[in-house]
C-alpha cells in the first residue's frame, strides 16, 4: 500500500509545479543563509582560535557552508525542473534526472540536520566547555612567551578586554602561572631569585595580573600587583573581590562559553528551520514526480493521476532497498534449474 497517496488533477499539478518553483527560489535564499551563518561562526572561531583546543568545533561551519552552497546550486536546478515537469512532454526529458535529484536533495537535507545536531551536541555534551578549559589554560601558560608568540599574548589580552573577563575562572588563576616574560625579569635581583626558588617548578609566580584584567569603568584605580594583601579601596567593602579591586569579575571560560553557546543555539534553530523547509520542498517534488510518472502510464495529459511518497509501505521499501545489493552465488542462483531455450541455448544442449 502506497504511503501518502493522493490524486491530483491537471490543475492541481500545475499549481503544485508553480508553488515548487517559488519554494525552490526561497530555498536558494535559505541556502545563502546557511552559508552566511557558517562564515560568521568560522570568523568567530578564527577570532579566538588561540584559546580553543577542539578541532571538532570547526566541523560545524564546514558542514554549514558546503550544504548551503549545495542547496543554492541544487534549488536553482530544481526551480527549472519543477517548471518543466508540469508539462508531460517536457517531463520526459527530465524523467531520468529526477531520481538522482531526489537523492542529492535528501543528502543535503541530511547535511543540514547534521549541522543542527552538531551545534546542539557541542553544547549539551560539554565539548565546548572542555575546549575552552583546555585552550585557556594552555594560552595562559604560554602568555609569557611574547618574544616567540606575540599573537597569542595579543589575542588573550583582547579576549579579556573585549569579553570583560579575567583569568580562566577568576583573576586568581593568574597567580598559578608565570605570565611575566623572562626578558623583563632581572635575575640578579634577590627578590626575583627568591620567587624562582620558592616554586618547585622554577617559575616566577606572583599575586599579580596583566593589564587587560583591569575594568576601565571602575571608579577607583586598578592595581595589578600584590593583590592578595591589598586592602579593598572602599571602606564599606568587608570582602575583597575583583570588583572592589577594579578587575573584571567574570572568568573568560564563562564569558566565551556564553558567547559561543548563544551562537551555536542560534545556528541549531536556523538549521532546523531550514531542514524543515527543505523537507517540505523535497516532499512536494516527490508528489510532482510520482504524479507525472502515473500520467505517463495513462497517456492522457488532462486526466487525474495518483501521487505518493512511497510506492509501498515503509517495511516493504526497506526490504527492496536491502535486496538491491544482494548477489547470487552457486546454487543460490534462482535460474540454476531453468532450462535454456531458443537462440540463447548453450551449444552442449543442442
Amino acid at each position: 500500500m502506497a504511503v501518502g497517496r493522493v490524486v491530483l488533477s491537471c490543475s492541481d499539478r500545475q499549481v503544485l509545479a508553480r508553488v515548487l518553483v517559488v519554494l525552490n527560489w526561497v530555498s536558494v535564499v535559505t541556502g545563502a543563509v546557511l552559508v552566511s551563518v557558517g562564515v560568521y561562526l568560522w570568523a568567530e572561531l578564527r577570532r579566538w582560535e588561540e584559546v580553543m583546543s577542539e578541532d571538532i568545533l570547526w566541523s560545524v561551519p564546514v558542514v554549514l557552508v558546503w550544504t548551503g552552497l549545495g542547496a543554492c546550486a541544487l534549488n536553482l536546478t530544481g526551480a527549472r525542473l519543477c517548471l518543466d515537469c508540469s508539462d508531460l512532454n517536457r517531463f520526459l526529458r527530465w524523467k531520468l534526472v529526477l531520481a538522482p535529484y531526489m537523492g542529492v536533495s535528501l543528502l543535503l537535507t541530511t547535511g543540514v540536520l547534521l549541522a543542527a545536531a552538531l551545534s546542539l551536541g557541542l553544547n549539551a555534551s560539554g565539548r565546548l566547555d572542555a575546549a575552552l578549559e583546555a585552550g585557556l589554560s594552555s594560552a595562559m601558560r604560554r602568555y609569557k612567551d611574547s618574544d616567540r608568540n606575540l599573537e597569542l599574548k595579543t589575542q588573550l589580552d583582547l579576549v579579556q578586554i573585549q569579553m570583560s573577563c579575567c583569568g580562566k575562572d577568576r583573576y586568581q588563576d593568574w597567580f598559578r602561572v608565570q605570565w611575566v616574560s623572562d626578558q623583563y625579569l632581572d635575575r640578579t635581583d634577590p627578590r626575583v631569585q627568591d620567587r624562582f626558588r620558592s616554586n618547585v617548578a622554577g617559575l616566577y609566580l606572583s599575586d599579580s595580573v596583566p593589564f587587560s584584567c583591569c575594568d576601565p569603568a571602575s571608579p577607583w584605580p586598578c592595581p595589578q600587583t600584590h593583590l592578595s594583601s591589598r586592602p579593598a579601596p572602599h571602606f564599606l567593602s568587608l570582602v575583597q573581590s575583583s570588583r572592589s579591586l577594579g578587575l573584571w569579575g567574570k572568568g573568560c571560560r564563562e564569558a566565551l562559553g556564553q558567547h559561543y553557546s548563544s551562537i551555536l543555539n542560534l545556528i541549531s534553530l536556523t538549521a532546523l528551520g531550514v531542514w524543515g523547509f527543505e523537507m517540505l520542498v523535497v516532499l512536494g517534488v516527490r508528489y510532482l514526480q510520482t504524479s507525472m510518472e502515473s500520467l505517463v502510464l495513462i497517456g492522457d495529459p488532462e486526466s487525474d493521476s495518483e501521487a505518493w511518497i512511497l510506492e509501498s509501505s515503509l517495511c516493504e521499501t526497506l526490504r527492496v532497498i536491502k535486496s538491491l545489493g544482494k548477489c547470487y552465488h552457486g546454487n543460490d542462483d534462482p535460474n540454476i534449474d531453468r532450462p535454456i531455450t531458443g537462440s540463447g541455448a548453450h551449444p552442449t544442449d543442442q
